[in-house]
């Protein structure tokens, strides 16, 4: 990377498919994940996906998204403070409740959040249950809605989720 206004702290999770996110301290001390994508990701999905996240964060459901920059290909963003999967060892009633929360909430505002990946819950600095990666979302439209009625991320993202789950061991 290049000398930037910021420091890498630490890579968070392993390279994912579009990228890697880095833990990065400002010189004022202000820390934030950076989501940083690879080169051919284009402007237009990167800025889908932080108006998708922005929408999720203002229903306090996803971190909050404090800078864009596609120029280099960035998201700047609320870090959170740890995976669900490695917190949580067996079933818990209240994360099921806060995950179907986060879906319903995702229907209202008319997001597809329709990524499975387990790694995607995260818990914030209040230990409450955050949805990150927004790569895969898609706006709920009419054809979603035929598809999958009227609670897609029910239907679709929570049920993937769980499945997910499930693969650490983790059964909610």
């Amino acid at each position: 990377m290049e000398d930037e206004d910021f420091e890498v702290i630490e890579q968070l999770g392993q390279d994912g498919a579009q990228g890697v996110v880095y833990l990065v301290e400002f010189p004022n001390g202000l820390r934030a994940a950076m989501k940083q994508f690879k080169k051919n990701k284009s402007s237009a999905k990167i800025k889908a996906e932080a108006d998708f996240q922005r929408r999720a964060a203002d229903a306090n459901i996803a971190p909050d998204v404090m800078h864009v920059d596609t120029e280099n290909k960035r998201i700047f963003m609320e870090p959170m403070q740890v995976r669900i999967v490695d917190v949580l060892k067996s079933g818990s009633q209240r994360f099921a409740d806060d995950l179907r929360h986060i879906m319903e909430k995702l229907d209202d505002i008319g997001i597809l959040h329709n990524d499975g990946n387990a790694l995607n819950l995260m818990l914030n600095d209040n230990d409450e249950l955050r949805i990150i990666d927004f790569g895969l979302a898609k706006k709920i439209d009419k054809k979603v809605l035929k598809k999958w009625k009227n609670q897609p991320n029910i239907e679709v993202t929570m049920h993937m989720l769980i499945k997910g789950l499930r693969k650490y061991k983790i059964h909610i």
